[in-house]
């Protein structure tokens, strides 16, 4: 089983940028078996007289797998895709609503972070939100064997004086086959030879935040009545941010020093009182063990996401 901790803070994530009005990126499940299909859904919604372009991928879909929260390093992983894309264009008073869909699955366990795709509008390429996406190995059946599959195959004897007349026979088929290998090998060769370029768009500070709270609430802690340890991961992640954003340190003060600096960094009072609030309720949880019920730990949630948002300079579309 995955277990989740405080090293949320620096995941690669969603792009909430300036086009998020425009742009929405769902899956049907985030948390699936090996094996088991999930749907992607691309939607944006324009005007009649706008004009999009979107190139679907084909076979497989890349993505990232988190294999060491406590350094956070992140391994390439394919997704693949079973159901090949689908796209539909419907139209609502003047504006158009243009949805796309892939039905993936993965054959390994992990949690994945799958890169949001470029769609163009008109002149300007804008990027889906990334999607996250977490697959477990199905559990074990109590007293089910697993059977490895007996396969058999045929023997068919080739002497040694028949194998060479075989060469004879077909050597121009013998010295084509050879010399497209020969060829094979070489593009091979060169194809390794070239240096590829990262594509990779670096991702902001805002959009590492909301996934590491995304992730956070998909772990689902205070299910496995580890509601502590969910309380401290949701302080040290703002925390984190708000030392990260106005270059302060935070992570060693307490609620009230917390509040002096952020009014002296200048911060209007409702966002202080804001995230004022949200500690406060961690250090209940931490201190004077309470116990809040799963509305309050998902308004808490909301609340950490509305700080970072507001928190966060605006971000212009990725052209």
């Amino acid at each position: 089983m995955i277990r989740w901790w405080v090293s949320y803070i620096v995941i690669l994530g969603c792009f909430f940028n300036s086009s998020a009005q425009l742009l929405e990126a769902r899956i049907s499940q985030s948390e699936i078996l090996v094996g088991q299909p999930t749907t992607i859904c691309y939607e944006v919604k324009i005007k009649k007289t706008d004009s999009i372009l979107f190139t679907p991928k084909q076979g497989l879909i890349k993505a990232k797998s988190i294999k060491d929260f406590k350094n956070l390093t992140t391994v390439d992983f394919d997704l693949e895709i079973t159901t090949s894309f689908q796209d539909t264009l419907t139209i609502n008073g003047h504006s158009l609503t243009w949805i796309g869909k892939y039905t993936v699955t993965t054959w390994d366990s992990g949690m994945l972070i799958i890169p949001g795709q470029n769609i163009t509008i008109n002149d300007s390429t804008h990027v889906f939100p990334d999607l996250v996406l977490a697959s477990y190995l199905p559990p074990p059946i109590e007293g089910l064997d697993i059977y490895d599959i007996n396969e058999k195959y045929a023997e068919l004897p080739l002497t040694s004086s028949s194998l060479i007349q075989f060469i004879k026979t077909n050597r121009w088929w013998f010295l084509i086959v050879l010399f497209s290998f020969i060829l094979f090998l070489i593009f091979r060769k060169n194809k390794k030879d070239t240096p590829k370029q990262d594509k990779l768009i670096p991702t902001s500070l805002k959009n590492k935040t909301l996934i590491a709270i995304d992730l956070l609430e998909a772990s689902k802690l205070w299910e496995k009545e580890e509601l502590k340890e969910h309380f401290i991961g949701l302080s040290y992640i703002l925390r984190t941010y708000l030392t990260s954003r106005y270059n302060i340190s935070l992570l060693e003060k307490t609620t009230h020093e917390t509040k002096i600096i952020l009014a002296e960094k200048g911060l209007n009072t409702e966002v202080v009182n804001l995230i004022i609030r949200t500690l406060s309720q961690s250090d209940m949880v931490k201190f004077a063990k309470s116990k809040p019920n799963i509305h309050l730990i998902l308004n808490i949630l909301s609340l950490s996401r509305q700080i970072i948002i507001e928190t966060s300079p605006l971000e212009s579309e990725n052209v």
